[in-house]
């Protein structure tokens, strides 16, 4: 089978989507299929240009700017090289990531060529707005009590609440199979967007999938790590986030200085960057965690793995995922997970089996944290149903689950076509049997 795979972001840019389309890529092609993946560019140093290694069947189309939002990109969609590939190859179906930008292109190559269009939902877009510059003015309306402001705040909340969701559901309707990384935001999705069924779309369940890398542990690097953080000393825990407000790292850090009145010795380490990073120090500064917390900044996706298995507890805030890959990353290295309940997260957490989930309440995840800190016994079992539940996420798995949705797209998609063409056919007979 051959698959045009289409997204706004992918390597260098670090972040979820990227993390997926590689690994479904890497393993749909070695169980044969042929993958194009269509990026923007990125702008490199001299120096890491000819570090790159060559890419193999990866087309880079342009983009307009290079610092869109934070460290992302704003493509250009417009780019010809997309109809000239596409003109060129015969894809079988196209797997697009997001709906706008690329999405657009790729509904429209899709009808152009006879393609069937397969469309994965990663994120809750409403939630991510904010950060495009306009939208964020409009938002800081709340600040201001004049007339302005209030109209500011309105608009900002009609296109969060009304014309996103809008758009969202008449995309996906140009769709022919919609996937959503848990059945819970399958259900999210379903409800939030009015995505009917009975309009030709199928809507299916694929997660991301683990290299079997995320399940052997470097006992050296994990002893190393420990060492290095005290944790012979104290617990060690560990959280990989972009630091933004989309992620909820405020209340992690207030429900850290909960648990050091409980439990005055630990150490919190911070995986990831974000435009919130300096932020985020101040306040643990003002919460009096400075020693506590340690920013470690983006680490290389290899070295991540010993990081998790190095620790005693996996903790997480956010309630904007669609599927928490780092949770299952955690678990894959028989880390136990604390996190707060919500959807896209309460799939992959089971309670008193992999971890626990609680409200967003700093006293209930501080009680959470103490429950599996204070209890070797209840943390060795936690570890062990963690790397369970770890092991139906393993990549080889998920990607012949993605080739038999990609097949049966096809299937649904010619047989589709073939029945409009047949009634295509009766309307004409019907009109030449017409008298006069």
């Amino acid at each position: 089978m051959k698959i045009a795979m289409m997204t706004n972001n992918y390597k260098p840019f670090i972040g979820g989507v990227p993390i997926s389309i590689e690994r479904l890529t890497k393993a749909l092609r070695a169980q044969g299929h042929r993958v194009v993946i269509f990026a923007p560019q990125y702008r490199r140093t001299e120096q890491e240009a000819e570090a790159q290694e060559p890419e193999e069947d990866v087309v880079r189309y342009r983009t307009l700017s290079q610092h869109f939002y934070s460290d992302t990109v704003l493509p250009d969609p417009l780019d010809p090289i997309l109809e000239e590939v596409f003109a060129r190859e015969n894809f079988d179906v196209i797997h697009v990531h997001h709906p706008v930008l690329i999405g657009r292109v790729a509904a429209h190559l899709a009808n152009k060529y006879g393609i069937p269009l397969v469309y994965t939902y990663h994120t809750q877009y409403e939630q991510y707005l904010e950060y495009a510059g306009f939208i964020h003015w409009l938002s800081r309306g709340e600040e201001h009590p004049n007339l302005l402001g209030r109209l500011r705040s309105r608009s900002s909340r009609i296109i969060k609440q009304e014309i996103a969701p809008r758009y969202l559901s008449t995309f996906m309707r140009r769709c022919d199979t919609v996937i959503a990384p848990t059945e819970g935001m399958r259900r999210t999705f379903l409800q939030q967007y009015g995505y009917p069924y009975g309009c030709g779309a199928q809507v299916e369940v694929l997660p991301t999938g683990l290299p079997e890398e995320s399940y052997r542990n470097d006992p050296a690097a994990m002893r190393e790590i420990r060492r290095k953080y005290g944790a012979d000393r104290m617990p060690l825990l560990i959280t990989v986030s972009r630091l933004g407000h989309e992620k909820n790292v405020p209340f992690l850090l207030r429900a850290m200085a909960e648990l050091k009145r409980r439990f005055p010795a630990f150490k919190l380490l911070v995986i990831g960057e974000g435009p919130q990073r300096a932020e985020y120090m101040d306040l643990c500064e003002e919460l009096d965690i400075r020693e506590e917390i340690c920013f470690l900044g983006s680490l290389p996706n290899r070295e991540i793995a010993s990081y998790m298995a190095a620790a005693d507890c996996f903790v997480f805030a956010s309630k904007t995922e669609t599927q928490g890959i780092v949770i299952i990353e955690a678990m894959a290295a028989k880390t136990p997970v604390v996190a707060v309940k919500a959807s896209g997260v309460e799939d992959l957490v089971e309670d008193g089996v992999s971890g626990y989930l609680c409200p967003e309440e700093e006293e209930a995840f501080a009680e959470q944290l103490l429950r599996v800190l204070q209890n070797e016994p209840l943390r060795d079992r936690l570890r062990v149903g963690a790397f369970e539940a770890a092991l139906s996420y393993q990549e080889v798995t998920v990607a012949q689950k993605a080739a038999r949705i990609y097949t049966d797209t096809c299937r649904r998609y010619a047989l589709a076509q073939t029945e409009d063409r047949s009634r295509t056919s009766e309307k004409r007979t019907e009109r030449l049997s017409l008298p006069g």
